[in-house]
C-alpha cells in the first residue's frame, strides 16, 4: 500500500502495564479510514529492524505492507521519480 510519511518519532520506554520495555518506530502518514471523509490522518509502529529513523524521509512516499495479523513486515521508500507514476 502507498502512503506519504507526514511525521516520526521513536517510542522508547518500560510498559506501566507489563514493566517490559519497549522501541519501535511510529509514523505518522496521510491515509483512508472507513468512515471518513477525505483523509484521515493515521499511526502506525513499525519495529526498528526495518529501518531506522533517521533513515525516514518526512514528505517522502512509501510502499507499507502488513501480514495477516496487521503487524508491518514491509516498509521501504519509493523513489522520487517512480512516485511520480504510480
Amino acid at each position: 500500500m502507498k502512503i506519504k510519511v507526514m511525521g516520526k518519532i521513536n517510542r522508547k520506554g518500560t510498559s506501566k502495564k507489563t514493566g517490559n520495555p519497549y522501541d519501535f518506530n511510529q509514523i505518522h502518514y496521510l491515509g483512508y479510514e472507513q468512515g471518513v471523509e477525505g483523509t484521515a490522518c493515521l499511526v502506525q509502529n513499525i519495529d526498528k529492524s526495518l529501518i531506522p529513523l533517521a533513515d525516514i524521509v518526512i514528505g517522502a512516499d512509501y510502499n507499507i505492507d502488513f501480514n495477516g495479523r496487521g503487524f508491518v513486515v514491509g516498509f521501504s521508500i519509493i523513489p522520487p521519480n517512480q512516485a511520480a507514476h504510480k
